[in-house]
């Protein structure tokens, strides 16, 4: 076997862009984990990502076009988490209260934490507002749609489904949020009774 024979295929230029761009990603989305939307530069992003900051400009063509792409790639991944986890929930012994702790865990996610910090700072921010509006949209359109599809909310009555949905989405997120300054974890079970409660029985909408 020759030194020809034993190398590795070399790598097109566009396998070489995708693993650039899915190392942008990453790094982008851990930075804003660990230090927060207004801290997550593009220096930060590209000393965690091993790259140069030309690398990443060769990408993107600017920070907000980084942060956007990485708002998208939280909406799939959160996506495809709720995704894998449908069929599990569904053979639970009571599907809609499974389904609700799983919003309550995915809530306190990393992945999460990030589209806390992306809207918190959308809301002073129109440029950023504009480009993460399509991917939170999609964000709650996948999740209700999976949720509706796989029977979860089979135990709510259809015209309350979607506003019950996002509301224990919305209050799971600022249970987990408010966790860090105030922790309450002596009501945190009764939160979820609540949660399901509620669900069972909404209100007239």
């Amino acid at each position: 076997m020759t030194d020809t024979d034993r190398r590795p295929p070399r790598r097109s230029q566009q396998e070489r862009r995708e693993t650039t761009v899915a190392r942008l990603l990453d790094a982008t989305i851990e930075t804003i984990v660990e230090v927060g939307y207004y801290r997550t530069t593009v220096q930060a992003v590209c000393v965690r990502a091993g790259l140069s900051a030309g690398a990443m400009f060769r990408q993107f063509d600017s920070r907000l076009a980084l942060i956007a792409a990485s708002a998208d790639e939280v909406s799939r991944r959160l996506l495809d988490l709720f995704g894998s986890a449908v069929d599990r929930l569904t053979r639970e012994a009571d599907p809609l209260l499974a389904a609700l702790e799983f919003l309550r865990e995915a809530a306190s996610s990393p992945l999460t934490d990030v589209w806390r910090e992306l809207m918190i700072a959308a809301r002073t921010d129109a440029e950023l507002l504009d480009r993460i509006r399509e991917p939170i949209a999609r964000f709650y359109d996948g999740i209700y749609a999976s949720a509706e599809q796989a029977g979860l909310l089979d135990q709510i009555p259809p015209p309350a489904r979607e506003v019950t949905l996002y509301s224990m989405v919305h209050m799971f997120s600022g249970e987990a949020m408010t966790r860090v300054v105030y922790p309450r974890p002596d009501l945190e079970p009764q939160r979820l009774r609540l949660a399901h409660q509620v669900a069972l029985d909404p209100p007239e909408v």
